[in-house]
């Protein structure tokens, strides 16, 4: 740390609190620390730093499912030099070990919680480790799919597939339902959040008694595996199958899929840096997260 005081010509102090992202040192000077540390191969060693500042730079993030949201808040934690410990509890034996057992100890800074309504004890055993957590719901998701469905009965579609990344719960059919649309068992498909489980949707739509004429996806990558299915087979996109990603990634933008942009993955990084207000021992205050529905070339007017 001392070289590379000596070398951005500041202070051993200011390098640690630049790197540390601690107040107390401007914008300029924080990036100009970060670069020369950069250039010097130069990292704080959390270890060291955990017993100097009481910081573990660990986060510990507890979800009922993988999720687009999960990848968001794994990608701002890495970014901002933190380790996660994830913790999957697929299973109500799994959440019972956990909250019973509670592992975490004094090994985190704080806990992010994804898809998970915590009951009374769940919730004490938590604030018993006196660090901050904060909970994450499905509300965004639930907006995207409100967005995306009332997007389709602008353009006249009454028969559309709902097509899930495994571990999304079923019940968002029900939204369909309350909007008026033709909604048949076969119709809601699960597949695994992949381009590969996208072009199994179309096989799966396929072996039906008729195809609907659109198909909203809560996984960009499957939105993709479904328009290349289609393309490959020689049907049009939107013509014949109009398509809606729920999942605003890179890969839909490129391939020019209609989607509902800033839903899942921004709902993680946002979380993140809600969780780090708390550990900084500031309030979080509420914020309206909105959705935007940006139109491109795969959805369309029934044809």
């Amino acid at each position: 740390m001392s070289d590379v005081a000596k070398a951005a010509g500041v202070s051993a102090a200011t390098v640690s609190r630049a790197l540390r992202g601690e107040p107390g040192v401007s914008e300029a000077t924080r990036q100009h620390v970060s670069e020369v540390a950069r250039r010097m191969r130069y990292a704080i060693a959390r270890d060291a730093s955990s017993l100097a500042g009481g910081r573990r730079y660990a986060i510990a993030v507890v979800t009922a499912e993988v999720n687009p949201v999960l990848a968001g808040a794994e990608g701002a934690l890495r970014a901002a030099g933190y380790d996660v410990l994830l913790y999957v509890l697929g299973t109500e034996d799994a959440r019972a070990k956990f909250f019973g057992e509670m592992p975490l100890g004094r090994r985190v800074d704080g806990v992010l919680l994804l898809s998970m309504t915590l009951d009374d004890a769940e919730r004490a055993a938590l604030t018993a480790l006196e660090i901050p957590y904060l909970t994450v719901d499905d509300t965004d998701l639930r907006h995207a799919l409100q967005t995306a469905v009332e997007h389709l009965l602008l353009l006249g579609h009454e028969d559309v597939a709902l097509v899930l990344a495994d571990g999304v719960d079923e019940s968002y059919d029900e939204i369909l339902v309350a909007a008026g649309l033709t909604v048949r068992p076969e119709w809601t498909v699960w597949c695994s959040p992949t381009v590969d489980g996208g072009e199994q949707v179309v096989d799966v739509l396929l072996d039906g008694e008729r195809l609907p004429t659109a198909v909203i996806s809560s996984n960009g990558a499957a939105a993709v595996g479904i328009y290349l299915r289609m393309q490959r087979d020689g049907r049009a996109v939107p013509d014949e199958l109009s398509i809606v990603s729920l999942d605003g990634q890179e890969l839909t933008r490129v391939v020019g899929l209609t989607a509902v942009e800033g839903a899942a993955k921004q709902q993680g990084e946002r979380a993140v840096a809600d969780l780090f207000t708390l550990i900084r021992g500031e309030r979080v205050e509420p914020a309206e997260h909105a959705v935007t529905l940006v139109v491109r070339n795969s959805s369309g007017p029934v044809g």
